[in-house]
């Protein structure tokens, strides 16, 4: 079934003339984490009823598979050849969520980890400024950006305490007696961030999609939460492009590997599906490079510890810039200028005041890191700063910022009794 109420929801969901709002208060990703607690336990808030089919349990098990990058786009494009859709019309409810801003997996991984919300957790994206070291960093390989080295940081004075969250999602069901586990990718699990982000939950790696389903199985006794990350789908899409066939084959192999598990799902079972965000496509080769195409660029930007501009943060779908406030509004024309028809340029406290990276009063740790100025750039495009061998924009498509393609995701749900 589709619940055409998510659907009339986000659709109506508008910021400016180009952009999809995120839906904090109810059909958004941000809820996600409240409802775990509310279908194993009965308490609390967390999403509507309706994308439940009002099963709201409580139940044994909630059993969450998080798939990087596939945005409800791309359900719609392949649900008619998967085997595995078919369920939907008797056994499942799809509802339509967005997700948060920035829609990135920075934001969503750390969210679904603690609950909290950009704002709050202050990990927006795959690089920010932190103000300790006066740099640019890549907060969740824990280095900092433009390096291909991870956990660099371990030598310097930012210790993974200062960095993240300090309570887990996991650590606040094992309170209420529910057993965490959280299954992802081996070359992952032992990183810095998993490592502080994972208190409280049994971590298991896996190799391929297929076995790691599989292992999930035996896990299920007792009261219990698990969470499957799957991130082959979001960076097949970077490297392939949304088109691709190597795209599609592994949105095939992912819900062929789920389709094999399902009958041994046992009842009591709460099974969810979502995803972070959507892509849309990008050209390396049309890439709007700020510092390339804009002369003298550079003297918005403040200074950091290696006495150049802090940049960039954020990605190529929502580049953040930190500007001297003396000369923003300068910089904000000029910008608007060399960027029409290919993104809009906002102030970041207007954003904020907006609402858009969490319905909640900002935290100081947020605040500290992001930068003054953003840009979003509009569906296809991509605007970067370039720096050889550091910073050069490779992907065929991306993440970030606000068009449909990003910020509408799929939220399926199945009551396994």
């Amino acid at each position: 079934m589709i619940n055409e109420k998510s659907l009339a929801a986000v659709r109506n969901a508008r910021f400016s003339h180009n952009f999809c709002r995120p839906l904090y208060s109810n059909y958004c990703f941000s809820q996600i984490p409240a409802s775990i607690i509310s279908l194993l336990t009965g308490e609390g808030g967390g999403l509507p009823g309706d994308v439940y089919s009002n099963a709201t349990g409580p139940y044994d098990h909630v059993i969450l598979l998080f798939l990087d990058g596939f945005g409800w786009t791309f359900m719609e494009k392949y649900q008619s050849s998967l085997p595995f859709f078919r369920r939907l019309e008797k056994e499942g409810m799809a509802s339509m969520l967005t997700s948060m801003f920035p829609s990135t997996t920075a934001a969503h991984v750390t969210c679904i980890n603690t609950g909290l919300v950009p704002c709050q957790s202050g990990l927006y994206e795959w690089f920010i400024y932190e103000p300790t070291l006066n740099d640019i960093i890549a907060p969740l390989p824990f280095c900092f950006a433009g390096e291909q080295k991870k956990d660099s940081l371990l030598k310097t004075s930012l210790s993974p305490e200062d960095l993240y969250p300090r309570h887990t999602l996991y650590q606040s069901l094992a309170e209420k007696g529910i057993q965490s586990t959280v299954f992802q990718p081996a070359s992952i699990l032992d990183s810095t961030y998993s490592k502080s982000m994972l208190q409280g939950a049994k971590g298991i790696g896996y190799d391929n999609i297929e076995t790691g389903l599989k292992s999930l199985l035996p896990t299920l006794q007792g009261k219990t939460y698990s969470m499957f990350y799957f991130p082959d789908i979001d960076s097949v899409g970077h490297r392939e492009g949304v088109h691709s066939e190597a795209f599609g084959k592994t949105i095939e192999r992912a819900f062929t590997a789920i389709e094999s598990i399902y009958s041994e799902i046992p009842g009591k079972t709460a099974l969810m599906i979502t995803a972070d965000h959507g892509m849309t496509s990008v050209s390396p080769q049309r890439t709007f490079y700020i510092n390339k195409k804009i002369p003298n660029i550079e003297k918005y930007f403040l200074f950091g510890n290696r006495e150049k501009p802090l940049a960039p943060a954020g990605s190529c779908r929502d580049l953040f810039l930190h500007l001297s406030e003396d000369r923003i509004k300068e910089a904000k024309e000029m910008l608007e200028h060399f960027l029409k028809g290919i993104a809009e340029v906002h102030f970041t406290k207007d954003l904020i005041e907006e609402g858009l990276f969490g319905n909640v009063r900002p935290a100081e740790r947020f605040l500290n890191r992001v930068g003054n100025l953003v840009i979003l750039p509009y569906k296809d495009e991509a605007v970067w700063w370039w720096e050889k061998n550091r910073f050069q924009q490779n992907f065929y498509a991306a993440h970030g910022g606000l068009t449909r393609e990003e910020m509408e995701i799929p939220f399926l749900f199945f009551p396994i009794n």
